[in-house]
């Protein structure tokens, strides 16, 4: 008698359908390491609608990289590489460390969050008014040839690890907004990173991990002195203290994106009223235009903080409401943080 397999192979279809259907729903999703959430949907219907709406030429996407699209918590990948070059000079220079901005270098090569610093390096309430942040960057690669400063920033973040969550420091990036990136590319957006840190920095590690030129890295702009070399086929282009105005942050921002890209963005991400210059810019697109906060809630998988730096800003969540800019919460939106490996 003959065996009938029909039903066998049509369990064996069915599975395999199956199968086949979730794979092709997971490989679909766009944004996998998001949530199923409002601001997912929002973002994925935004660049729909962008695909019908705007331009090519002008689906101009913004993002800021520290705390944004990169760790920012204890420290930044512009104060890692600074605390690097301050402790190198040190160690050929004891003499340096009189000074504070050695001393805490020092501190901070230990321990990251090392309050007796952090707390301590900036006074804007009363005088004498002091800002050991910005004194640190500069004095760390002042007289460096610039080129010598991105080389010795990747190599240091490329090399040390977070000491909480024994990451290489230059892969703290978010999984999700490397695929939010992604995924703006493949849908023809032109992506640029404006960030408030020095433009060196963000050329030591962007270009590796976001697969994005020096064109679109747009960073504060330390003053150069060039020095060429004829003989060598080289210019040499020197650290000087001070950068060129305006600094990468606010309506700094605003003007930078318009001095170096000519276009308005259509979309935006940043992480802290910082970033309210370019949303601003952003919002009066003519063209659909979407701008978006990522809030820092999540102690656990990363850091918890407010959405801005220094003295307190609690009327943050009123300018959101008012301009109808999104708020995306780490805690909620993310379904995994840190990037792929």
């Amino acid at each position: 008698m003959k065996k009938n397999n029909f039903p066998y192979l049509l369990l064996f279809a069915a599975v395999t359908l199956c199968l086949f259907c979730q794979n092709e729903k997971a490989s679909c999703d766009p944004l996998p390491a998001w949530n199923n959430t409002p601001n997912k949907k929002s973002i994925v219907d935004f660049v729909t609608l962008a695909k019908k709406k705007i331009p090519v030429a002008d689906r101009i996407a913004v993002f800021d990289m520290d705390g944004t699209i990169a760790c920012e918590a204890p420290l930044w990948f512009e104060m890692y590489a600074a605390i690097d070059g301050l402790n190198r000079k040190s160690a050929k220079k004891p003499e340096l460390l009189k000074y504070p901005e050695y001393q805490y270098a020092k501190k901070l090569a230990v321990d990251p969050a090392d309050t007796s610093v952090i707390n301590n390096w900036t006074n804007f309430t009363k005088a004498p008014y002091y800002n050991y942040i910005d004194s640190m960057v500069w004095k760390a690669y002042e007289g460096v040839d610039h080129e010598s400063y991105v080389d010795s920033a990747r190599s240091y973040l490329t090399t040390t690890k977070d000491k909480k969550y024994n990451i290489i420091l230059a892969n703290m990036f978010y999984q999700p907004m490397l695929e939010l990136i992604r995924y703006l590319k493949e849908n023809k957006f032109t992506v640029y990173i404006v960030s408030g840190s020095m433009q060196g920095v963000i050329w030591s590690v962007c270009p590796q991990i976001i697969n994005l030129d020096r064109a679109h890295l747009i960073g504060t702009r330390q003053i150069l002195n060039p020095v060429y070399k004829p003989g060598d086929y080289k210019t040499l282009f020197i650290i000087n203290k001070g950068i060129f105005p305006s600094k990468d942050d606010k309506d700094g921002k605003s003007i930078n994106i318009y001095s170096q890209i000519g276009k308005k963005p259509v979309f935006a991400f940043g992480n802290t009223n910082g970033d309210f210059g370019m949303f601003h810019l952003t919002a009066t697109n003519k063209y659909p235009n979407i701008e978006l906060l990522l809030n820092h809630d999540d102690a656990i998988r990363e850091y918890a903080y407010p959405p801005y730096h220094g003295g307190s800003v609690p009327a943050w969540r009123d300018s959101l409401s008012v301009n109808k800019w999104k708020l995306v919460n780490m805690a909620q939106e993310f379904k995994t943080v840190w990037k792929s490996k």
